[in-house]
Parts: structure tokens; C-alpha cells; sequence
């Protein structure tokens, strides 16, 4: 685990781009810190997808591992 706090998200966007060759989703993570962007493919949003899930299921349960 990170030696200093994560940064809590105060909001969230996403946006598309694109060039004749590759698309991405980007998403956009606004903190009090200020805002961090992610370019995402398919691959990462199964990814995310997964790891959201697991999170939620760990949430729900109340369990910390």
C-alpha cells in the first residue's frame, strides 16, 4: 500500500479520443488536489471493471481484505 493517503475523488468525468488509428476513453478523476486523467482501452476497462467489483463486494461484505 502507498506510504501517504490516496486522493479521495470529488467528481468524475470522462471524454473520448480518437485518431485514425486508436480510440480511448479518457477518465478524469476531479480531487481537492486537482484533477488526474487516465486514458483507458478495452482492455483497461475490463480491468477497472473487475477490480470496481471486487471493491464493491468488499464494501458491502464489510470485509477489509
Amino acid at each position: 500500500m502507498s506510504e501517504k493517503p490516496p486522493y479521495m475523488p470529488t467528481g468524475i468525468g470522462m471524454g473520448m479520443m480518437s485518431d485514425d488509428e486508436t480510440r480511448v476513453g479518457v477518465l478524469i478523476f476531479e480531487t481537492a488536489q486537482g484533477n488526474f486523467d487516465f486514458a483507458v482501452n478495452l482492455q483497461a476497462v475490463d480491468v477497472l471493471t473487475k477490480a470496481i467489483n471486487k471493491i464493491e463486494m468488499h464494501l458491502r461484505s464489510g470485509r477489509t481484505h
